[in-house]
C-alpha cells in the first residue's frame, strides 16, 4: 500500500544518497579511530564456518617457498586498445620518477605476450573481461608467477625501494600493502555475514591498488586457483556478455570487486600473519582518470 508523496520521498532519498556518496569515506574516517579501538577491546574473530563452501577453506599444495630476493620489478597494466589519458600518463611518469632503481614494466595489450610465462596461458574468458577486470586478473598472475610489485595506474606517493628491502629482510612476509583506511572500503561480498567480517577486519586488510608479493606462496597459490575456478563458472556468461572498458555495460555479469577484492581480501585475513603493512605503497586516488 502506497501513500501520497511516497515516490517523491524515495526520489529525495536517492538524491541525498548521491550527494553524500562522494564524502562517505571521509565521514566514516572521522569515526574510524574509535571503531578500531573497539576492535582492540573486542578483537574480531575469523570463523572458518562462515566460509563453508568458499575458496577460503581450500589449502593449495605449494612447493618450498623461494628465499631469493623478490624481483625488483613493478608491473603496471593497460589492457585495452584505448590510449592513455593525460592523467594516466602523469601517473605512469610519477611511478617511474619515484622508483628509479626499480624496473617499472608497463604491460599493454601489445606487450602482453612478453609478460606471460610459457605454459601458463591466460584463462579462456580473459578477452571477455572488462579492461579493469583484465588488470585484476593480470595482477594475480604477476603476484603468483613473477613476484615483485603491481599497482594501479595512479600517482605514486613514495619510493617503493624501502618496502622491497623490508620484504627481503622478513622471514615470514608473503604480501605487502597499505592498510585499508576506512571500513567502508570493503569487497562487497555477496554474503552479508562475510561482508560484516570484512568490515570488522578492515584495519588488517590491504588496499587493492598496490601490492608487493613473494611469488609462489600459499596465499598467491590460493588466490590464483580461486580466480580461475571463478572464471570457469562465469565463462559462458562472459562470452555472451563481454565487458567494455570499465565493465559498466548493463549486461556485463561481473561485479566491480568480484575477481579481485572478493577473492584476495578473505585470503588476507586467513593468512594475516604473513602480511606486511607499509603506507608507502598507498597511491594517490585524486583525479587520476
Amino acid at each position: 500500500m502506497s501513500f501520497p508523496g511516497k515516490h517523491i520521498l524515495q526520489r529525495r532519498k536517492h538524491q541525498l544518497f548521491l550527494a553524500y556518496k562522494p564524502y562517505r569515506f571521509r565521514v566514516a574516517g572521522l569515526t574510524e579511530p574509535l571503531v578500531r579501538a573497539s576492535h582492540k577491546l573486542l578483537p574480531p574473530r575469523f570463523d572458518p564456518e562462515d566460509w563453508a563452501g568458499s575458496h577460503v577453506l581450500h589449502d593449495e599444495a605449494v612447493p618450498t617457498l623461494p628465499t631469493s630476493p623478490i624481483p625488483r620489478k613493478l608491473y603496471l597494466f593497460w589492457t585495452g586498445g584505448n590510449p592513455l589519458t593525460p592523467n594516466r600518463q602523469r601517473a605512469l611518469d610519477s611511478i617511474r620518477r619515484h622508483n628509479p632503481t626499480i624496473d617499472v614494466t608497463f604491460v599493454t595489450a601489445d606487450t602482453l605476450d612478453d609478460f606471460l610465462i610459457p605454459g601458463v596461458p591466460l584463462h579462456p574468458a580473459y578477452e571477455s573481461l572488462s579492461f579493469i577486470h583484465r588488470a585484476d586478473y593480470l595482477t594475480a598472475y604477476a603476484m603468483h608467477f613473477h613476484g615483485g610489485g603491481t599497482a594501479d595506474l595512479k600517482p605514486a606517493t613514495s619510493s617503493w625501494a624501502p618496502v622491497f628491502e623490508r620484504m627481503d629482510a622478513s622471514t615470514d612476509a608473503w604480501l605487502a600493502g597499505y592498510r585499508v583506511p576506512v571500513r567502508l572500503m570493503t569487497p562487497n561480498m555477496p554474503d552479508p555475514r562475510q561482508e560484516k567480517v570484512m568490515r570488522r577486519f578492515s584495519e588488517q586488510r590491504l588496499g587493492q591498488t598496490a601490492y608487493i608479493a613473494r611469488p609462489g606462496t600459499p596465499l598467491t597459490a590460493e588466490w590464483w586457483r580461486a580466480l580461475n575456478v571463478h572464471l570457469d563458472r562465469r565463462h559462458d556468461e562472459l562470452l555472451a556478455n563481454p565487458g567494455n572498458e570499465r565493465g559498466d555495460s548493463s549486461a556485463y555479469p561481473l561485479h566491480l570487486n568480484e575477481i579481485l577484492a572478493q577473492i584476495i581480501d578473505p585470503l588476507e585475513i586467513k593468512h594475516r600473519p604473513h602480511l606486511l603493512y607499509d603506507e608507502r605503497l598507498m597511491m594517490n586516488h585524486d583525479d587520476y582518470i
